[in-house]
């Protein structure tokens, strides 16, 4: 049960997290982040991040990336936080995909936005509330997308989604 770690004292999340357990791992790096019962350490928190999000963890791959694109206990590195995005929206997290289009349409990669947002809307996705806010950007970026676009995108985000 996820919860009870929620519940644990540090010292324990500590002692678990270095016996590798991913959750304690995931628990322990959000305390640091977060300062939560101790000491702010955002460099710790990446390295927790990292052993939790390298055994599959899509919360701490998401939250490891949302570091990497703030520089937060890292030096900033879109390479590396559209690595570990790739891998929790593989994992079927939403955010990590909403995320994602959020950053190809900043870039002006419009149809590559279209390809995330249309994963992020998809039935089975993690969060709804994600889910709903991904329609709605699907709607306004068909504004400014081409017929041919859309079926590019859509067709991107079959593959992406078969291949998961």
């Amino acid at each position: 049960d996820v919860s009870r770690f929620e519940m644990m004292s540090v010292s324990e999340l500590t002692a678990r997290a270095n016996q590798g357990n991913n959750h304690a791992q995931f628990y322990l790096a959000k305390r640091l982040q977060k300062g939560q019962d101790v000491t702010k350490n955002t460099q710790q928190a990446v390295q927790w991040y990292t052993r939790a999000a390298e055994q599959g963890v899509a919360p701490a791959q998401l939250n490891l990336a949302i570091m990497y694109l703030r520089g937060e206990g890292v030096k900033p590195n879109l390479q590396q936080a559209r690595s570990w995005l790739e891998k929790a929206a593989m994992r079927g997290d939403n955010r990590a995909s909403y995320t994602l289009a959020l950053l190809d349409e900043k870039q002006k990669n419009l149809v590559d936005a279209y390809k995330w947002y249309d994963l992020a809307a998809r039935d089975g996705m993690l969060d709804d509330k994600v889910r709903s806010k991904a329609r709605g950007k699907i709607g306004q970026l068909a504004l400014n997308l081409s017929s041919s676009d859309i079926a590019s995108a859509r067709s991107k985000a079959d593959s992406w989604f078969q291949s998961r």
